[in-house]
């Protein structure tokens, strides 16, 4: 027997970031600031890269995406 589509629409993931994004994306933003790219936040005295990422993270400011994959 055939297998029968059940729709064609396409599941939307969650609009909520996992951990394991986080992390990730601090984890290259913060390597990118410490290869010398300019801070997208306002940043007083010396911080650590880890932070501003974090900071940009939390003002949504991050110019890094997310595109996921979503498997069947």
């Amino acid at each position: 027997m055939p297998r029968k589509k059940s729709s064609t629409k396409k599941e939307v993931a969650p609009l909520k970031l996992t951990r394991f994004e986080k992390a990730r994306l601090i984890g290259a933003r913060a390597l990118q600031l410490s290869m010398g790219a300019k801070p997208q936040i306002e940043v007083t005295g010396s911080i650590d890269p880890i932070d501003i990422a974090t900071q940009e993270l939390k003002e949504n400011v991050l110019p890094l995406e997310v595109n996921r994959v979503l498997v069947e």
